[in-house]
């Protein structure tokens, strides 16, 4: 996966598990925000199981952004039925930057 100018605040590995399928692998990275002066603030979403290529997901604000990024990456998996499992098979949330401000974890 190429990376984008900078940090990714999640990098997440897991497994995806459906109704009566084997797990498979799932792979989740999603940059800092960044701005465009054309677009407004965004975050860059790499995730083979949604998308080939990398994509971006525009928000009003940096926060913004990151919500918009999280929420897009959960409802796909809620509207394929799919769930993220570990290795042990224990269900799994992706996980919140610890320096991402408190109030906009509270808001996922």
């Amino acid at each position: 996966m190429e990376q984008l100018n900078g940090t990714f605040l999640i990098e997440f590995e897991a497994f995806l598990k459906g109704d009566g399928a084997n797990a498979v692998p799932f792979q989740l990275r999603l940059s800092s925000p960044r701005y465009d002066e054309n677009r407004g603030y965004f975050c860059r979403i790499e995730c083979p199981y949604i998308r080939s290529i990398p994509f971006n997901i525009y928000g009003v604000d940096e926060i913004h952004a990151f919500e918009q990024s999280i929420g897009f990456v959960s409802k796909w998996l809620r509207d394929d039925d799919m769930e993220l499992v570990d290795r042990m098979g224990e269900t799994v949330d992706i996980p919140r930057p610890p320096n991402f401000p408190e109030y906009a974890n509270d808001r996922l």
